[in-house]
């Protein structure tokens, strides 16, 4: 439920927010103290599982579509293993990493500050944009820029535009390019527009996502197509459009 009046909702006494302070406290002291060898293990199982997926689905569009009878059957395998593999680094190990569920551990390679994903966005303008705007002002309209992504209206909250009419059609655009959408959302374009966010950072914003662009587009759409050589290539090439879009709508559904 998103809130548009605040202070409406700010009916607590100092000592009830004290109160409800440490009672979260006292949770999160028994979420840290839980944490150990079986978490740890976990991450790590579920990050070679992903890269074996990643691994077979490119392996299988290589050797399988050298023929014209396993074309089809190896793009389709091979798509449905790089779109499980997607979804599992993009949603249940890259979100929850970057969120710092696992710097405890203090592993380089496994930790908030180095991870970066396969995605449009880059890693320090989303944690920007979800971990300190998402979870500082969650669900509040104006504040909160995920309520409707700036330019869908999800909540009776929101004030209404008559450019809303046309959201099921954006809805389904953005789903199908969701990696994409994230990328110009984590812009801030409000913030630009307000003045409270300078031209020289939204540059070097745009920079960071033209680089992201680049190599999601070379390594999905040019190098692992080309290293199914011509015969492979085709098939390959829209089986990465494929196993890209299925994460896409995943990702659009979850959040």
């Amino acid at each position: 439920m998103a809130i548009s009046d605040v202070q409406q909702y700010m009916h607590l006494s100092d000592e009830e927010i004290e109160l409800l302070g440490t009672e979260l406290d006292a949770i999160r002291k028994e979420v840290e103290d839980s944490r150990g060898a079986a978490d740890a293990a976990y991450i790590n199982r579920l990050i070679r599982i992903q890269r074996y997926l990643a691994v077979a689905g490119r392996v299988t569009l290589m050797l399988g579509t050298q023929t014209k009878k396993s074309r089809v059957p190896a793009a389709v395998v091979g798509g449905t293993l790089l779109g499980l593999h997607k979804i599992l680094e993009n949603m249940e190990i890259g979100h929850n990493v970057m969120h710092g569920q696992w710097d405890w551990m203090n592993d380089p390679n496994i930790h908030s500050s180095t991870w970066d994903w396969d995605t449009a966005s880059p890693a320090a303008a989303w944690k920007h944009s979800h971990n300190y705007v998402h979870h500082t002002f969650t669900n509040i309209v104006g504040k909160d820029k995920d309520v409707g992504y700036e330019i869908m209206r999800v909540d009776p909250k929101q004030d209404w535009e008559p450019r809303f009419l046309a959201q099921p059609v954006v809805n389904v655009l953005l789903m199908l390019a969701f990696e994409w959408g994230v990328a110009l959302h984590d812009l801030d374009l409000e913030a630009v527009r307000k003045g409270t966010k300078s031209p020289k950072m939204l540059l070097a914003d745009l920079k960071g996502i033209r680089g992201k662009m680049i190599r999601q587009v070379v390594k999905d759409y040019i190098a692992f197509p080309a290293l199914s050589g011509p015969k492979g290539f085709k098939a390959t090439l829209w089986a990465n459009v494929t196993a890209n879009v299925v994460r896409n709508i995943w990702s659009n559904a979850i959040i």
